[in-house]
């Protein structure tokens, strides 16, 4: 499929890279409803070096001049931090529709106790992360690597988002990770599922996340405070199971709320620790510590 892409770099106040975007329809949703995809191409992308793909949901917070939300994660900025490092990833987002609160809500059992948030006017959410999933794999992914130099490999190929785009792209991951090998889970909405989400680890195949590298996130403040509990009880679920520290990490900020702001703040240091060829931590050597002899 040859895309008709829309340069959206400047209407978007692009400082890094280049922006296009275009409009497909959503197969396999039974409504074949429409969708903007916005693309965001590295500096250097020349048609020759192939990148790997990072998939993002909601699409208009992702850089300046989108949408009406004034706070954004300005992603080309944020990638531009990493160039010097030799980090470069194309970022393909997907709008958000009225129908956010089913499109990324996985298939799994609803916390009662948990309300949904959704839009003005939009439909009472329902599962149908399952379609959205679906969506990215089977349709989009496709066209990008027919129409983009991409990295094909799960390795190469992540999904990102936050809130209920968090929770979704967990979810993608688990659900196919020989597709999606590398998850940035920012105030992952856990709390909207019971503990079905953490049943799923238990009984779960971990030899399928033996190459994966999951980034989760959250703060403390505003919703983010209901988040910490569910996204370290996650974190440490997976690590019980098998994870060491390379494959799945969790950052907490006590100090930041559920926003953009602190999304941000995040970004890179994310998609460094999902795309480096070596994601470790240095440990520092050994210091020799002296105790002082009594009385000096």
């Amino acid at each position: 499929m040859k895309l008709e892409l829309r340069d959206y770099t400047k209407e978007a106040n692009i400082r890094f890279g280049k922006l296009f975007t275009f409009e497909i329809e959503m197969v396999p949703f039974p409504d074949r409803r429409q969708r903007t995809i916005r693309v965001w191409l590295p500096g250097g992308y020349d048609g020759v070096r192939r990148y790997p793909v990072l998939y993002m949901h909601d699409a208009q917070n992702l850089f300046d001049g989108a949408g009406e939300v004034e706070s954004k994660w300005y992603v080309d900025r944020e990638m531009q931090k990493l160039e010097s490092e030799g980090i470069q990833v194309i970022v393909v987002g997907i709008d958000t529709s009225v129908d956010r609160g089913s499109e990324l809500f996985p298939p799994h059992t609803p916390n009662p106790e948990h309300r949904i948030p959704r839009m003005p006017g939009a439909p009472e959410p329902t599962p149908k992360g399952h379609y959205y999933a679906d969506f990215v794999e089977q349709t989009l992914k496709p066209i990008i690597d027919e129409n983009f130099m991409t990295l094909t490999d799960a390795a190469n190929t992540g999904v990102g988002g936050a809130s209920m785009g968090g929770l979704q792209s967990f979810y993608m991951t688990m659900r196919r990770p020989e597709v999606f090998g590398r998850s940035l889970v920012f105030s992952p909405g856990f709390s909207i599922l019971d503990r079905s989400c953490l049943s799923l680890i238990d009984e779960y195949d971990m030899e399928r996340l033996r190459d994966v590298r999951i980034f989760s996130y959250t703060g403390d403040q505003t919703l983010d405070e209901s988040i910490l509990y569910p996204a370290v009880t996650v974190y440490r679920k997976l690590r019980e199971r098998g994870l060491d520290y390379m494959h799945s990490t969790l950052v907490v900020d006590c100090r930041e709320p559920h926003y953009m702001t602190a999304w941000n703040k995040y970004f890179a240091e994310a998609v460094r620790y999902l795309f480096s060829e070596d994601n470790s931590v240095p440990m520092p050597p050994p210091r020799s510590y002296q105790i002082p002899e009594s009385g000096r």
